[in-house]
């Protein structure tokens, strides 16, 4: 069920940004850095197409690139509770890694069907350069940021990271064992463990009303989906103790 809500969230936000002017095309890779966050949800994905594409030596190559890692002091809805509560913060342990992503062959992404969300939501409205910010307007941000949000409530309890810590933590579940076989330090895996958090229910969203009014009906194609007779938004519900704050 919670990989369908995920893939319900994917599609109603691809259609509710489509209008949104992109510049991006196939091989056009400038913004596909290792600064990517996910949750195990769209990790476990990751890892089942790995598997199912029979490229588990290449997908532990990929991962065992030397890089500096990077990471996040807190998650997305952990970030927007301070703020909904009037407590600074500051993410100075994550200064960001932007070198090129391991799963990119020839500036096309390898795991381009199941990338996560983080990937999903990121295109510039002009053609990006490499050491060049992309462009994107201010709702794009805030829709992005509320689908965040979302999808972390969704894996809340589970791990949040960044995406070559969420990866090779998850090795540890017997499911990918195979997988974990193939690292040369088997240990990579509990400093990956060590380096994530956990994600976090959502406490609220961090929009302006005018920017809650243009994204509304992307809420309300999320939640009034039904999935086995109930809808999007009654089993996310269920996940807290008291309603998504709309």
């Amino acid at each position: 069920m919670r990989d369908t809500i995920l893939l319900t969230i994917f599609d109603a936000f691809e259609e509710w940004s489509a209008p949104i002017p992109k510049a991006c095309v196939k091989g056009c890779a400038a913004c596909c850095t290792r600064h990517v966050t996910l949750t195990a949800l769209e990790g476990e994905r990751i890892l089942g197409f790995i598997r199912r594409e029979g490229l588990e030596r290449w997908f532990a190559d990929r991962l065992q690139i030397d890089r500096l890692t990077t990471t996040p002091q807190l998650t997305t809805n952990e970030y927007a509770e301070a703020c909904l509560q009037g407590i600074e913060t500051s993410d100075s342990g994550d200064p960001g890694n932007f070198e090129p992503c391991p799963f990119l062959d020839k500036n096309c992404c390898v795991i381009y069907p199941v990338r996560p969300f983080g990937c999903r939501c990121f295109a510039s409205e002009k053609v990006c350069r490499p050491g060049e910010a992309a462009i994107l307007s201010d709702i794009s941000v805030a829709a992005s940021t509320a689908m965040m949000q979302i999808i972390e409530h969704l894996g809340q309890h589970e791990y949040w990271g960044n995406m070559l810590d969420v990866l090779p933590a998850l090795c540890d579940i017997s499911s990918y064992k195979d997988i974990a076989g193939l690292f040369a330090d088997p240990s990579m895996i509990i400093k990956a463990r060590l380096r994530t958090r956990r994600a976090r229910p959502l406490p609220g969203f961090l929009l302006l009303a005018e920017e809650q009014e243009k994204i509304s009906p992307l809420f309300k194609a999320i939640f009034s989906t039904r999935i086995d007779g109930k809808r999007i938004e009654d089993i996310l519900n269920g996940r807290m103790p008291t309603p998504l704050p709309l």
